[in-house]
C-alpha cells in the first residue's frame, strides 16, 4: 500500500496550496493550479492501493475555506475508487467543522 501524507501546516495562500500539490504529487509544469486540474491528475494516477493522510487542516487560513471544502469533496470522491483511502489525522471535529459540506 502506498501512503501519501499531506501536511497543510505551512500553507498560507491559494497559490501555496496548489504549489504544494504540484510538488507533492509531482504534477507537470502545465498543472492548472485549481481543483479541477488536481482532480484530473489524481483520478488518472491513483487507482491502486493508496492512502492519503491529511494533516493540519485547521492550520489553513480561514479565507481558503471555500477551496478547502472543494478539496475535501475531491478527496472524498477519490476515495470512492477501489483501494483509495482518506485519513484526516489528529483532527478534532471542531478543527474541520468549517470545511464540512
Amino acid at each position: 500500500m502506498n501512503t501519501i501524507t499531506l501536511d497543510f501546516s505551512g500553507i498560507k495562500s491559494y497559490w501555496e496550496l496548489h504549489e504544494y500539490f504540484k510538488d507533492i504529487f509531482q504534477l507537470p509544469d502545465y498543472y492548472g493550479h485549481n481543483m479541477d486540474a488536481l482532480w484530473d491528475c489524481l483520478y488518472c494516477c491513483y487507482d491502486c492501493s493508496t492512502t492519503f493522510v491529511l494533516k493540519n487542516l485547521s492550520a489553513i487560513p480561514k479565507e481558503l475555506t471555500p477551496e478547502i471544502k472543494i478539496m475535501l469533496e475531491l478527496f472524498r470522491d477519490l476515495a470512492q475508487k477501489d483501494g483509495v483511502n482518506i485519513v484526516i489525522e489528529h483532527a478534532e471535529a471542531s478543527d474541520i467543522s468549517d470545511y464540512l459540506i
